[in-house]
């Protein structure tokens, strides 16, 4: 697990003599690159460096970051002619393309980063995020997990890409793994929306879980009494902990249609929370929904 996240927000890597030629220059042919010469005696560095790493990371992963300490590092501000700190560089391509020195408003820091930023190309994770959350939607857990876990390797400070970890574990079945997961986070991951989803979706596979015993006990107590609402709701939670999604559902929408506010609406609340672990591209969530608004609206 410890390679499907960190503790909270990525900080900038430190580097040295051992890792600058991985860290700036082969990885700034990938994603540019700003490398920020720094000290620990240095007031106007103290204020910098949350400025860049909060623009940077805004970036969405376009853009990295990384911090050379001069006193541990006297060679390389040496190399780089380092005559003052704060003092940042950016690097494209392995060479170093622009820079300034002294502290700076967070205005011109933006514009330095967006500069930066379109002289890379940069990834356009949104698009990426995206094309990761179809592919769970269409059932390919193993796929989606790669997409999610590119995104994390671009920009590892991404709360969706995250989440869209735990919910491929989720999906897949391994429901420890992602729980595992959850248990790893801080309160600021926790706490943020898009992660909200994926901790229903944990919740909720637990819940299923518990039930996936009863699925033939259930399914003989509807079998004998189609109106029994109780044996339903347990047959739905049953089949789903199996990944028969359509037919859990269906289970709900016939519970609905037999008496639509039974204890306190919780089979349509219960669906409403298959739609919500699924998601709203998921064929079978698609057509549930459908059904739903034929019957609350007949």
């Amino acid at each position: 697990m410890d390679q499907i996240i960190a503790g909270g927000a990525a900080e900038p890597v430190d580097v040295d003599m051992n890792n600058f030629m991985a860290e700036v220059i082969e990885a700034s042919a990938a994603t540019p690159t700003i490398v920020q010469f720094w000290a620990p005696w240095c007031g106007p560095c103290k204020q910098l460096g949350p400025i860049l790493e909060k623009v940077v990371g805004a970036s969405g992963g376009k853009v990295r970051m990384v911090k050379v300490n001069i006193d541990d590092n006297v060679q390389i501000a040496q190399q780089m002619r380092v005559q003052s700190v704060p003092t940042v560089y950016g690097f494209v391509d392995g060479k170093p393309v622009d820079g300034f020195a002294g502290a700076q408003p967070e205005s011109t820091i933006k514009q330095f980063v967006d500069k930066l930023a379109e002289m890379g190309g940069g990834h356009d994770i949104a698009a990426m995020l995206a094309t990761a959350d179809e592919t769970l939607s269409s059932g390919d857990h193993a796929v989606a997990m790669m997409q999610f876990q590119e995104v994390m390797g671009i920009a590892p400070e991404s709360i969706p890409a995250l989440a869209g970890v735990v919910r491929c574990l989720t999906a897949s079945g391994d429901i420890d793994g992602a729980r595992e997961v959850l248990d790893q986070l801080n309160d600021d991951y926790l706490n943020d929306a898009a992660m909200k989803p994926a901790i229903a979706a944990v919740e909720l596979a637990e819940k299923a879980s518990e039930s996936a015993g009863e699925l033939e006990d259930a399914q003989a107590r509807v079998d004998a009494n189609p109106e029994d609402l109780e044996a339903r709701q347990a047959l739905a939670l049953a089949l789903f902990a199996a990944g028969r999604n359509a037919e859990a559902m269906d289970q709900l929408l016939q519970s609905i249609k037999i008496e639509r506010g039974w204890n306190d609406d919780v089979a349509r609340l219960q669906l409403l929370d298959f739609f919500a672990s699924l998601g709203p591209t998921n064929p079978d969530v698609i057509t549930a929904r459908r059904k739903l608004s034929t019957i609350l609206f007949s």
